[in-house]
């Protein structure tokens, strides 16, 4: 991994060997996440401490009104103190609705990498992040999509054919 501090990410504090030998981490390799560091098409930020509706209120305590928060938490279930909506986690703090697919309590909150198939937690995270990727691209879309007026001549055209020249 370069160093990439002057963009917000600090270098670990120990090698690759110490982190996958004795720490029992495994490294994960790049895929053009630091590209994407470096160009700015991705902004790394303290670590988020809450959300408080619209906005993330990060560690530092800096609020935010992002367009789209990947929280990368490890994987790991108890994701209570993180995640407001009763109702989207089971009790052991997984979530209920996981890929593509989202809880009706939380309409723009996706997970992935929380189940473990036969075919492997990182190419089922993979699949689950491109289900994540359609479904958002989808929600974009359906979003730019203005919705006619009653009397406007685009509405009288959707609902009676073409407005008459």
């Amino acid at each position: 991994m370069p160093d990439l501090t002057s963009r917000g990410l600090p270098r670990p504090r120990t090698g690759l060997y110490t982190r996958n030998a004795r720490e029992g981490v495994n490294p994960v390799l790049d895929h053009g996440f630091v590209d994407a560091v470096r160009s700015g098409r991705v902004e790394p930020v303290a670590a988020v401490q809450a959300f408080e509706g619209p906005e993330v209120v990060l560690a530092d305590g800096t609020r935010l009104r992002p367009d789209t928060v990947i929280a990368a938490t490890g994987y790991r279930p108890g994701l209570h103190d993180l995640v407001g909506p009763p109702g989207v986690l089971d009790e052991a703090g997984r979530p209920l609705a996981v890929g593509g697919q989202n809880h009706p309590a939380a309409p723009r909150l996706y997970f992935a990498g929380f189940t473990n198939p036969l075919t492997g937690v990182l190419r089922q995270a993979g699949v689950e992040a491109r289900a994540i990727a359609h479904a958002f691209r989808h929600e974009k879309t359906r979003a730019a999509v203005p919705v006619p007026r009653p009397g406007d001549p685009t509405a009288d055209a959707l609902d009676n054919g073409p407005a008459p020249s």
